[in-house]
């Protein structure tokens, strides 16, 4: 499997809006959207902020979005994922598990696009996004 592209790193953290001030303050970050879970109707809506920190996208959620939905289990306080797209999830996803790798999440339509998690060493969960044409 060859992931098209890096697209974000996910943390969970106790104000998502007082973590961005602290990214925008120390790391010059731009903010390019506010979620806020009492404005939508989605089971995965939560409370987040989407940052641009140099080239890269960090999400800051309150809960993760899959968490709140009932995907995974509660997730601590921290560190949540790396996100990267793939052509076809269903085949990176095969590769992964014929190689006895510990699936979190098995790939699920998510919004305009599909998403999985699993587990590499060391306990680092990543996310494998296609998106829905």
């Amino acid at each position: 499997m060859k992931p098209q592209s890096f697209f974000h790193v996910a943390f969970k953290v106790d104000d998502p809006d007082r973590a961005a001030e602290f990214y925008r303050t120390h790391l010059d970050a731009n903010v390019l959207e506010r979620r806020h879970a009492e404005e939508s109707t989605s089971e995965m809506a939560v409370d987040a902020v989407v940052l641009e920190v140099a080239d890269k996208l960090v999400y800051l959620f309150e809960r993760a979005p899959y968490e709140a939905a009932g995907l995974v289990d509660e997730l601590p306080t921290g560190f949540l994922h790396f996100g990267y797209v793939v052509d076809d999830i269903s085949e990176a996803f095969a590769h992964v598990a014929a190689a006895g790798v510990e699936i979190v999440m098995e790939p699920t339509q998510f919004g305009d696009k599909t998403i999985g998690f699993f587990v590499a060493p060391g306990g680092v969960r990543l996310e494998l996004i296609e998106y829905i044409e």
